[in-house]
């Protein structure tokens, strides 16, 4: 059954502008049409031709009657119109039931996408300790273990098909954003050091606290700075993403 929305959207866009791009409507449609509005004598002529080549090439004789009334051609002109308008009425409310259901599906799709999104934002928001550190920290300073702990949940977590968006650039995006952070943390703990407590730096202790460091350690902060900007910019990447296509 139709809600009162619906009855009333299908009335106004659907059944009062026939859709004459249906070729059964537009071709029933023409030939009633052209049944209503050609003149008897044309029609005469169009029978009596009929009935010529008919008896031509049949070599039989055939005559039809003349037309007394055209009566008979208006009946059966607007019942083709009618019969017409009632198929496109048909076909155009089986189309609005396809394409309701398919909206609908796709609903449920986004709703799922969406609960997905809104946990990843609540683990990894943009404006969150962590997305920070990424952004602005540079690595020939000092850090704190739990500026990182929320990258380790991310990548514990979030690497398992229940974590994967439906949509497929958005889980593009996010399998992106997972390699390039498990790059980075793989990459930071093998260069971290305990300095005490939770404080770790990526600074050999041979040369923490030194005006110029070797070439190889100059190497190695740069290589973590660039891997912490490209997380970033993944991570930027999946949240415009995820908020154009989601709305949210």
């Amino acid at each position: 059954m139709f809600s009162r929305t619906e009855l009333k959207e299908i009335a106004l866009k659907k059944l009062i502008f026939p859709d004459f791009s249906n070729t059964m409507t537009k071709y029933v449609v023409g030939l009633g049409a052209t049944i209503v509005l050609t003149p008897a004598p044309l029609k005469q002529l169009f029978y009596n031709w009929l009935v010529d080549t008919f008896n031509l090439n049949s070599g039989q004789h055939f005559s039809f009657a003349d037309i007394q009334s055209n009566s008979a051609d208006y009946w059966l002109g607007f019942s083709l119109i009618f019969i017409a308008l009632i198929h496109n009425i048909a076909y155009r409310v089986f189309i609005y039931k396809s394409e309701k259901l398919e909206r609908d599906e796709k609903d449920k799709l986004i709703q799922v996408d969406k609960e997905l999104y809104q946990s990843f934002i609540e683990l990894l928001p943009s404006d969150g300790a962590t997305i920070q550190l990424l952004e602005e920290h540079d690595f020939g300073a000092s850090y704190h273990k739990n500026s990182t702990k929320d990258l380790d949940t991310f990548i514990y977590t979030w690497n398992n098909a229940q974590k994967e968006f439906l949509d497929e650039e958005l889980e593009s995006k996010r399998s992106d954003f997972l390699k390039k952070i498990l790059e980075f943390s793989n990459t930071l703990a093998l260069r971290s050091y305990n300095i005490g407590g939770s404080t770790y730096s990526c600074i050999p202790d041979a040369y923490r606290g030194a005006w110029e460091w070797p070439k190889h350690v100059d190497e190695q902060i740069n290589l973590l700075n660039s891997l912490a900007s490209e997380c970033f910019e993944k991570h930027k990447e999946l949240i415009l993403l995820a908020r154009r296509k989601l709305k949210c």
